[in-house]
């Protein structure tokens, strides 16, 4: 078995949880750890994230820890939460040991996510777990945003942004620019608007085969595409966006934690039944 650390950047606490994961482990499982956590760790070498392939990536920080993961390494995917908000996470700070015993034992399963491929002129620029914005490279200044679904001329608006999400990332980004909470096992996407121009436009949800285009048009509408909020790849006047569910979804390994009683913990909060 070979595992690997991410670890979120300059927290020692981080560190603490990864040493008391490594106690447990065995000693023949092969470890790979991050660049970072030089000074820490005692180990032989550190590989830069995006060298990182494992059977088991333990991901020891917030949702943003675990979104970079996502972009860049590969592996099925342990988030212990040490952020504010850990929705992305399986594992709480109070139940690490308990947990790591298990994956020893194969006590877990993996859960495959939905991903999102994204392309630029018809090159293949990266995936998203949570979303895919694109967005005004200028502050307070909207764009122009035409948008095409399997190749049929759907609307043009006027907003600061446009967000594609997964399910998963229904209950982010998406979630704050008044999109709805679509549920995991649901293969679809989700389309909001950043600040619209307008009082008709509404998000709208469709099947994760569809292909979304969305172009930026106009003189002087230079944008950024934003992946999980990791990656940035800039876009010019006339370029094209095209959006789709992608066949190779992000596994995670799990342990049945119930969505709704996340979503009730992690967002909803003092709902009682």
């Amino acid at each position: 078995m070979k595992i690997a650390y991410v670890v979120r950047k300059d927290c020692p606490r981080c560190v603490n949880i990864l040493e008391r994961i490594d106690r447990i482990l065995p000693n023949d499982w092969e470890r790979v750890y991050e660049n970072g956590l030089e000074g820490y760790v005692n180990a032989p070498e550190f590989v830069d994230i995006r060298d990182i392939e494992a059977d088991i990536l333990f991901i020891i920080g917030g949702d943003g820890t675990v979104l970079r993961a996502a972009q860049y390494a590969r592996g099925a995917m342990m988030g212990i939460n040490m952020g504010s908000l850990g929705f992305l996470s399986e594992v709480e700070l109070g139940k690490v040991e308990d947990t790591i015993f298990r994956i020893v034992r194969g006590e877990y399963k993996f859960a495959e996510l939905m991903r999102l491929e994204i392309s630029v002129n018809g090159k293949m620029v990266g995936y998203a777990l949570n979303e895919a914005v694109i967005h005004s490279d200028a502050i307070s200044k909207v764009r122009n945003f035409k948008l095409n679904i399997d190749g049929k001329f759907v609307e043009r608006t006027r907003a600061d942004g446009v967000i594609v999400a997964t399910p998963v990332g229904s209950t982010s980004y998406s979630l704050s620019a008044g999109g709805p909470i679509v549920m995991p096992e649901t293969r679809a996407m989700v389309v909001s608007y950043l600040a619209p121009v307008t009082l008709r436009i509404r998000p709208m949800v469709m099947p994760s085969s569809s292909v979304l285009s969305i172009n930026v048009v106009g003189k002087d509408n230079s944008s950024v595409i934003i992946l999980d909020g990791q990656r940035e790849i800039k876009v010019r006047d006339g370029d094209t966006v095209t959006i789709t569910g992608s066949s190779k979804p992000y596994r995670f390994i799990t342990f049945k934690r119930d969505f709704y009683t996340k979503l009730r913990e992690k967002l909803l909060k003092d709902v009682v039944n």
